[in-house]
């Protein structure tokens, strides 16, 4: 991880998913430092329909975006959604935000890459994974990438097998959801992400912690009181990247109220 020099202002770069309103820019702010300040850019990869094969294929999109943001003097890039690394497997999506990366001083992480980041460094040994709107191929990419990282995955469940959704495009295969379970919203109960979790760790409760996914499901302010009732770490994919950009700032002083991983930045 490549920690920036301390600046008067933090820059924050945020690359997004192509038509997904994306509040992580403004959320980031209420956890952040007083002196930063954020600048977002969407992919613009035109009838993009989340299939794999065009995840895939945003690679030049993505050095794009975030060469863009470079230019606009931003400290750290980010990248927004875990299926653009976990496409990859876990040794190629290293190696493509290295690429992208380059030898730019500024730096940069992507989501899938950050959340093997995340888990070793809570020693998370096994692993439930609540895979929420991801479809059963999504779900599994997901567990062959992870176990490609050297992670113990005991157990995952998503809402088609736990009944609460069917496929919602059988042509791309990636996601599920409709109505107020689509993933292409940003307002999905937190009633349901609740369920999705208390769900998972009843089945595998020797699971030393539980990861969320889907880009969607925010737990910026949920994780602390679900890791009260379910006894351990319980992380996503916002407080994953919120949780490497303070790092990659050299910030050190933890953020209390949001769960173990950002209360624990060193």
């Amino acid at each position: 991880m490549q920690a920036v020099p301390k600046p008067s202002v933090y820059k924050i770069g945020f690359i997004s998913p192509p038509a997904w309103f994306d509040i992580s820019p403004t959320e980031f702010l209420r956890i952040a430092p007083k002196n930063t300040i954020v600048i977002q850019t969407v992919m613009r990869l035109t009838d993009f329909d989340y299939s794999v094969e065009r995840f895939i294929s945003a690679v030049p999109e993505l050095r794009s975006c975030f060469d863009s943001l470079v230019a606009a003097g931003a400290n750290v890039v980010v990248q927004f959604g875990y299926p653009f690394s976990l496409v990859h497997g876990w040794e190629k999506a290293q190696q493509i935000q290295k690429s992208i990366q380059s030898n730019k001083e500024t730096s940069f992480a992507m989501m899938g890459v950050e959340v093997v980041h995340a888990l070793r460094h809570l020693n998370c040994k096994s692993i439930a994974i609540a895979s929420t709107y991801y479809s059963g191929k999504m779900s599994i990419i997901l567990h062959e990438y992870l176990e490609e990282a050297g992670l113990n995955i005991l157990h995952f469940e998503n809402w088609q097998s736990q009944g609460k959704t069917e496929e919602r495009d059988i042509g791309s295969g990636s996601f599920t959801g409709r109505d107020d379970l689509d993933p292409m919203d940003w307002e999905t109960p937190v009633h349901a992400v609740e369920k999705a979790v208390r769900s998972v760790n009843k089945n595998t409760p020797d699971a030393d912690c539980i990861l969320v996914t889907g880009g969607g499901m925010r737990l910026l302010d949920i994780a602390e009181r679900l890791e009260k009732e379910v006894k351990k770490p319980v992380i996503g994919g916002d407080i994953i990247l919120y949780w490497g950009i303070l790092r990659r700032l050299g910030i050190e002083k933890g953020v209390k109220g949001h769960g173990k991983l950002l209360a624990s930045l060193v």
